[in-house]
């Protein structure tokens, strides 16, 4: 389904405010799937903004990804971030487009 998204974390740090206020969101069709992965080595649930191969989402692939929390206005998906072969923890503000 395709949604509006923006990143609440910068490399596991909380944005301020201010920042996710001025945030643009990257809007796409939102996957969340069930696959195998490399970095881990297991099959895990994994997110990103489909472009035809998870790797090429604009947001990267959001690992042990999970339903956090769900309102009338949005849903927060969380899991956890490869960058620079560190894991970050990241939580996704998802809104309808």
């Amino acid at each position: 389904m395709y949604f509006q998204v923006i990143p609440l974390r910068e490399r596991g740090a909380p944005r301020d405010k201010k920042e996710l206020q001025q945030a643009k969101p990257v809007s796409g069709d939102l996957r969340i799937e069930h696959q195998p992965t490399r970095e881990f080595g297991r099959p895990c649930r994994v997110a990103f903004i489909s472009t035809g191969s998870p790797d090429d989402g604009p947001l990267g692939i959001l690992f042990d990804a999970e339903v956090h929390s769900m309102a009338p206005n949005g849903f927060i998906v969380t899991g956890v971030e490869l960058i620079d072969g560190v894991a970050y923890g990241q939580s996704w503000l998802c809104r309808e487009r």
